[in-house]
């Protein structure tokens, strides 16, 4: 008797708890990430033919149902490049007398680009339908990049399907972003360096294309420093000739085409300022500002009269107080790392709706969901990425050194720029590759315990 009671209480108190752990991930949006984990790894071990192609597939519409019940108006700076290619898709050329375009020539390559479309297609549906494309190209980067790294077809499935629900690049497809298309290009240029054995060709290939995705988005430099650092750690004696013609080939392609654009601009009349970039102390104006963690701030405009004054302002922002200094440097690795993103991205979304089968669900009431499966998604990346790099740091493969060196370069150069959470874009796709080393670790502790 005594037996049993005890086991029907066993039972009761198991149910109870069940149920309040439950009750708990249900009103914390936990059980979200958890499901997402669930059934990451349930696909992960499942028999699919031509993975690679479904994986587009269903970003592709995910991505496309999100940008039709998402159909927002453009805001801040994506706003004005929009209407900049609006006026360019017309053939006026007057948007490179705004203060932002001349100062700022770079943004006319992107505003060049969506202006082209505009006159083809007039359409803005075109321009979201095409970052979606293009940041579904990216969802299998990701999984071919892991693939890679890893030679493990189950930990490549799954970072790329956390990839594919990441809500912040997934709400971003409502965005008329560059970095949708720049990094697209970029990474396929990586693949031609990071090749087994690359050729001259693959040098020139891949010299191109990141120079064609930093003139959408000017991030190139990153992967320039990248190349540079890594064919100087991997250098051999034998070898250094092939390096150093290997190098020339590739910053030749690079400059040139990214010269030679900025020339064209030029004189074109299209932007007398070319792609140049007239004022690079803004973004450490930015970055060193410790109100706004390094965030944009309008008043710091005030400061923008001469270069002397940004300069002696970032001196007095850096050097007046070093502790002051290193804990803006913390904050800026948490909010630009370790945060959501949602929540200073998608501020503006905050009186929005979307319009789902004609029901209005307010943006607010999924906010907090989003966020929650966005930093769950984004520590267990980190982690696994931080774990794989500590059990494989005797045996460090190059391609794994190469991304490894980019990030690296990232982190240091965001210590000291401005910051927006959407400037993480392009090397989150390594973050996430480099992650399958830590499911590869989790693995092969399963065999040991079989």
């Amino acid at each position: 008797m005594n037996e049993k009671l005890s086991k029907i209480l066993t039972y009761i108190g198991i149910v109870i708890l069940s149920l309040l752990l439950l009750l708990y991930l249900f009103s914390n949006n936990i059980i979200l990430l958890i499901l997402a984990g669930i059934i990451s790894i349930f696909i992960s071990t499942r028999k699919i033919k031509h993975f690679g192609l479904i994986l587009f597939a269903v970003s592709l519409i995910i991505r496309l149902i999100f940008i039709m019940v998402a159909n927002f108006e453009q805001v801040y700076d994506f706003k004005t490049l929009l209407e900049a290619s609006k006026m360019f898709a017309k053939g006026d050329y007057s948007f490179n007398t705004w203060y932002h375009f001349h100062t700022w020539g770079y943004q006319t390559a992107f505003v060049i680009y969506q202006g082209v479309l505009l006159k083809l297609f007039n359409s803005i549906f075109i321009l979201k339908l095409l970052n979606v494309i293009y940041s579904s190209l990216i969802v299998v980067i990701v999984y071919k990049l892991g693939l890679k790294i890893s030679k493990n077809e189950k930990s490549s499935r799954i970072v790329s399907l956390l990839y594919m629900i990441f809500p912040f690049y997934l709400f971003l497809n409502s965005v008329l972003l560059n970095s949708h298309l720049a990094t697209l290009l970029s990474y396929i240029g990586i693949f031609f360096l990071l090749k087994e054995e690359p050729k001259y060709k693959d040098y020139l290939f891949g010299g191109i294309l990141i120079a064609l995705g930093n003139l959408i988005r000017p991030e190139g430099i990153i992967i320039v420093l990248t190349v540079i650092i890594y064919k100087l750690i991997t250098l051999k004696k034998e070898n250094i000739k092939k390096i150093i013609i290997s190098l020339l080939i590739f910053l030749s392609s690079y400059f040139i085409l990214c010269n030679g654009a900025s020339f064209l601009v030029k004189v074109s009349n299209i932007n007398p300022s070319g792609l140049q970039n007239k004022d690079p102390l803004w973004k450490f104006l930015l970055g060193f500002n410790y109100e706004s963690c390094g965030y944009y701030v309008e008043d710091d405009a005030r400061f923008q009269v001469s270069k002397e004054i940004e300069m002696n302002e970032i001196k007095r922002r850096a050097l007046e107080d070093p502790i002051r200094t290193g804990k803006l440097m913390v904050c800026k690795v948490d909010r630009f790392w370790l945060s959501s993103g949602l929540e200073d991205e998608m501020g503006s979304f905050n009186d929005k709706s979307f319009n789902i089968l004609g029901i209005n669900i307010k943006f607010s009431r999924i906010k907090d969901m989003a966020i929650i499966l966005n930093k769950g998604i984004n520590i267990i990346i980190l982690t696994l990425m931080l774990l794989g790099l500590f059990i494989n740091r005797k045996n460090i493969k190059n391609e794994v050194l190469f991304l490894l060196i980019m990030i690296l370069i990232t982190f240091g150069i965001y210590l000291f720029i401005e910051i927006q959470p959407r400037y993480l874009y392009f090397v989150h796709v390594s973050v996430f590759a480099l992650a399958t080393l830590g499911i590869n670790y989790i693995q092969e502790l399963k065999l040991k315990k079989k």
